[in-house]
């Protein structure tokens, strides 16, 4: 985890001071116990359910996933949760790899949409709670983080991961050709795309940014290119000194 001084900041407190006391630890020590993974993906599944009118009548809604399982992913209410499903991913991540994986959700940020409501529910005397952009979430935890994991399936609705996909990759100027100085190596960041999906604008992101980017079809797969990166970002880390994040004058606080 890149602990450095940055501009990242959440109730005056540095981002990185917040992932060191919340992202989830693995269950046992290794000498990568803080290498720190933020898996990004999206939340909700889709359901023909709510898509066609006749889509209750299939034997399931769901569409086949290599992440997304109906007989733990799915709410009381019929709806599918990716959200879920990822957070059973890092876990598996946490005990294969000894890595601190997480996704936004493990850490106590709220969005300005919660904070409201937060504030609309406290007391008088309770202080008034802070909202943060999902974006710039993920912009901060991108930034400290070891690994930064971008996980596209069939199974899931993808607008929001990809919009902020987009936004990530821009935000580090990871544009190839780009000439600005690069905020987070391209090597620490991979997006990994099922074989099923498909997305023109995903498909294309290799071309226009310089990050690591595979295809897998099963779980176990994606596992095991998984752990061949994270081997790659430890031997390049101790070979070459890559380093995880490199400030610069836009996040570099003042002296």
């Amino acid at each position: 985890m890149f602990d450095g001084q940055t501009t990242f900041r959440y109730g005056g407190r540095p981002i990185a001071d917040i992932l060191a006391e919340q992202a989830p630890e693995p269950p046992r020590f290794s000498r990568q116990n803080d290498f720190t993974v933020y898996v990004m993906g999206p939340y909700t599944a889709f359901s023909a359910a709510y898509a066609y009118d006749d889509g209750d009548r299939l034997s399931t809604p769901f569409q086949a996933d290599p992440l997304f399982e109906p007989a733990h992913h799915v709410t009381d209410s019929g709806r599918g949760d990716m959200e879920q499903a990822l957070r059973d991913f890092c876990a598996e991540l946490r005990d294969r790899h000894s890595c601190r994986a997480f996704i936004a959700s493990d850490i106590g940020i709220p969005t300005y949409r919660q904070a409201r409501e937060l504030n609309e529910r406290r007391d008088d005397d309770e202080p008034e709670v802070q909202g943060m952009a999902p974006l710039d979430q993920s912009i901060a935890f991108a930034a400290h983080s070891d690994a930064v994991l971008f996980l596209f399936t069939q199974g899931g609705l993808t607008t929001g991961v990809g919009t902020e996909t987009g936004g990530i990759l821009g935000e580090f100027h990871l544009r190839r050709g780009n000439p600005a100085t690069t905020h987070k190596p391209g090597q620490r960041v991979a997006i990994y795309q099922d074989a099923e999906f498909g997305s023109a604008t995903v498909d294309e992101l290799p071309y226009g940014f310089d990050v690591r980017y595979d295809e897998f079809r099963r779980r176990d797969d994606l596992h095991d290119k998984v752990r061949n990166w994270f081997d790659a970002l430890t031997r390049e880390a101790r070979d070459t000194d890559l380093p995880v994040f490199v400030p610069g004058e836009t996040y570099a606080p003042e002296e």
